[in-house]
C-alpha cells in the first residue's frame, strides 16, 4: 500500500511539474525581455539627455559624453538567453533607421525602440552579445547631423555612469559575436 501511495505521489508531482514548465519558460523570457527593454530605454534616455543638454563637436574632437554599462543575460534559472542588443538599427535589416535600439530574446522575434536620437556606429549596427558591456556615448556632429557616437570601451562591474573616453567604434553581427564566444 505504501508503494502505491509513493508511486501515485511521484506521478502527480511529475504531472504538475510538466504542466508548470511552459509557464516557467514564459516567465524567464518575459523577465529577460523586461531587462533588455529597460536597458534599451535607459540607453535612449541617456542619449536624448546628452543631445538636449550639450553642444555637439566635429568628428575627431573630444566632446560631451557619458559612459553607460548594459548587461545582457546569457541565460540561467531565472533568465532566458539574450541573443543581442543592437544600436543604430537591427542586424540584417537595413530598413531600420539609425535611431533604432533593438534586442532579441532567445528564439523570439526582434523588438525595437526608436530612441529619437541618431546613433553613429559605423556602416552596420553595433551588436552586443550576452554579457556586461561598457559603452561610451559621445555627442558629435557629422555632415550637419547631430547624433551620438557609440563605442564599446570594455567590461565593467557596475551600472553607474561615468565620464571616460574610449577606443574607436566597434561593430559586429550576431555571427561575429558567436565566433568570438567560441574562440579559445
Amino acid at each position: 500500500m505504501t508503494a502505491v501511495r509513493t508511486l501515485l505521489t511521484v506521478v502527480v508531482a511529475t504531472a504538475l511539474l510538466g504542466a508548470s514548465l511552459p509557464a516557467v519558460e514564459d516567465a524567464r523570457t518575459d523577465r529577460t525581455a523586461a531587462r533588455l527593454d529597460a536597458a534599451a530605454t535607459r540607453l535612449s534616455g541617456v542619449s536624448a539627455a546628452l543631445v538636449a543638454a550639450d553642444d555637439p563637436v566635429a568628428a575627431g574632437e573630444r566632446g560631451a559624453g557619458r559612459t553607460v554599462v548594459v548587461s545582457l543575460p546569457s541565460g540561467g534559472f531565472a533568465d532566458a538567453r539574450a541573443a543581442y542588443l543592437s544600436i543604430g538599427g537591427l542586424p540584417n535589416d537595413s530598413r531600420q533607421p539609425p535611431t533604432t535600439v533593438g534586442y532579441r530574446v532567445a528564439d523570439s522575434p526582434p523588438r525595437r525602440l526608436d530612441a529619437g536620437v541618431r546613433f553613429f556606429v559605423g556602416e552596420r549596427p553595433l551588436v552586443l552579445p550576452p554579457g556586461r558591456h561598457t559603452l561610451r556615448l559621445t555627442l558629435v556632429r557629422r555632415g550637419g547631423a547631430t547624433g551620438v557616437r557609440v563605442s564599446v570601451v570594455g567590461h565593467a562591474g557596475s551600472t553607474r555612469e561615468t565620464n571616460r573616453t574610449g577606443p574607436p567604434i566597434s561593430t559586429a553581427t550576431p555571427a561575429d559575436a558567436e565566433r568570438r564566444s567560441l574562440a579559445p
